[in-house]
C-alpha cells in the first residue's frame, strides 16, 4: 500500500455501516457515508474505492434498506461522483 494511501481508513468505516444498515438505521449509515467519502480530498478522489466499500457494507441487507440506502447516497453524493462509480450504485437500484 503507497504511504499515505487511506485504504485502511475506508475498511474501518465499512463495519460500522454494515452494522448500521443490518440494524436498519438509515440515518446512521448515511452520516457514516459521508465520513468515508469525506476521506482524502472529498468525494470524488478514490471514489471507486469508496463506492466499493459501500456495496460490501450493503451485503449483509435486506433489499428495502439497500435500495433505500443507495438512493440516500445517490441523493446526497450521486453530483460528486463520476461515471463508473456513480453506475455502480445507480445498477444496485435496478437489480433491487
Amino acid at each position: 500500500m503507497p504511504e499515505g494511501d487511506p485504504y485502511h481508513q475506508f475498511q474501518m468505516l465499512r463495519k460500522p455501516i454494515e452494522l448500521a444498515l443490518k440494524r436498519e438505521d438509515l440515518e446512521t449509515a448515511v452520516r457514516l457515508a459521508g465520513h468515508l467519502f469525506d476521506v482524502g480530498s472529498g468525494p470524488a478522489e478514490n471514489q471507486e474505492r469508496k463506492v466499493h466499500v459501500l456495496l460490501r457494507a450493503m451485503e449483509g441487507a435486506t433489499p428495502s434498506v439497500k435500495t433505500a440506502f443507495a438512493a440516500k447516497v445517490l441523493e446526497r453524493f450521486g453530483p460528486h461522483l463520476t461515471g463508473g462509480s456513480r453506475d455502480l450504485l445507480e445498477g444496485r437500484l435496478e437489480r433491487l
